[in-house]
Order: C-alpha cells, then sequence, then structure tokens
C-alpha cells in the first residue's frame, strides 16, 4: 500500500529576537534540503536551529520526518516524543509520530497517535489516509474503509486514498467497490492501481 508521509513546511513561531535570524536562514535551509532529498543534511541545519531553540516543535518535527526518511524510525519517534512535550497542542507531531511507529509495525500504539492528532486538527485528509493504513495493519477492514472515504471526502482528488481503499474493499469481497476505487485511483495518476485492475478485476 501507498503511504504518504506529510513533509511539514511550517514557519518558525517562537524564535527569539536575538536567535531570529540565523535559526530561521537554518530551518529555511533545512526544509530546502529537504525537498531535495537530502535528509541527512537537512538533520544537520535543523540541529543548528535547535542549538538555539532546543524546545522549537516545528524543528523538532521536521528533523524527524526527515530521520523518518532515512528509516531511523526510533529516532524520528524520539524527535517527534520531544515536540509533543514542547508543545502539546501541535498535531503534526502526533501524526508523523503515527507514521513511524506504524513503519514499525507498532499499530496500536499508532492509532492512538493518528486519533489525537485527528482530535487536534480534523480536517487533515492525509491523517486520515495514514489512519486508515493503521486499521488496515490491524485487519479493521471496516474501519480502513471509513478512514479512506473520510480522507476522499475532506479531498475528493485523494489519489493514495482512493488505491488504498480498494484493499480492505476486496478483502471484504467488495470486488465491484474495490475496482471502481483502483480504476478512480489510476484515472488520478497512481500508476500501481493498473496492477491490482489487471490481477483482479478481469
Amino acid at each position: 500500500m501507498i503511504k504518504y508521509i506529510p513533509f511539514l513546511l511550517l514557519f518558525l513561531l517562537s524564535l527569539s529576537v536575538s536567535a531570529q535570524h540565523s535559526a530561521k536562514d537554518y530551518f529555511l535551509t533545512g526544509n530546502n534540503k529537504f525537498k531535495a532529498g537530502k535528509y541527512a543534511e537537512a538533520i544537520k541545519d535543523y540541529d543548528q536551529v535547535l542549538k538555539q531553540e532546543p524546545k522549537h516543535a516545528p524543528t523538532l518535527t521536521n528533523r524527524g520526518v526527515a530521520k523518518d526518511r532515512l528509516q531511523d524510525y526510533r529516532a524520528a519517534i524520539a524527535d517527534f516524543t520531544l515536540a509533543i512535550a514542547a508543545d502539546p497542542a501541535y498535531p503534526e507531531a502526533y501524526l508523523s509520530r503515527g507514521l513511524s511507529k506504524y513503519n514499525l509495525k507498532d499499530y496500536r500504539a499508532a492509532l492512538l497517535d493518528f486519533n489525537k492528532g485527528i482530535e487536534l486538527h480534523p480536517n487533515d485528509a492525509k491523517a486520515y489516509n495514514n489512519r486508515g493504513l493503521v486499521r488496515y495493519g490491524l485487519k479493521d477492514y471496516r474501519g480502513a474503509i471509513t478512514d479512506y472515504t473520510k480522507a476522499i471526502q475532506v479531498d475528493a482528488k485523494y489519489a493514495e486514498a482512493y488505491y488504498n481503499r480498494g484493499a480492505p474493499r476486496y478483502n471484504l469481497s467488495e470486488k465491484d467497490n474495490a475496482c471502481t476505487d483502483w480504476t478512480k485511483a489510476k484515472q488520478l495518476g497512481v500508476k500501481d492501481a493498473d496492477l491490482y485492475l489487471k490481477k483482479y478485476c478481469k
């Protein structure tokens, strides 16, 4: 199944006046390096921000996402946990930690994080899609379908949500609905959907 790790391109919110210029520069260059796929280099820039503002939740979260991309999931979780300690109402930290826990197949713990993140930010389509992945991992196929459907309600062109919803529908013997979802996903640009269509929807 497609997984989506949201990159959190966020503005600095609380840097001190004396540190603002250089910390902001490091933050922005870190984001640019992340977008270029230079995750280890991005982490170094985020480290520089955190030397000045060690409890800055957006930077801790972004560094955690970069570590997740490097498949250092436990270190990523540690950063997200620090971000949550710094700002318990910061939804991106919960949602990102949930995805790293999902990557470790710790589905029940991941579900708790997604529940909290969605409680704090209830209109995030990616959050519902990713919680759907967790519920699918728990073999809660109905719950997964509900989450993918919610993601599509928030964003009607969310290709991955259509693609992902096909699997639990197929597992529940809803072949026609599954094939409809994979067809829609293909129309929206998910190339892998064609493999499912050819294999299961003849």
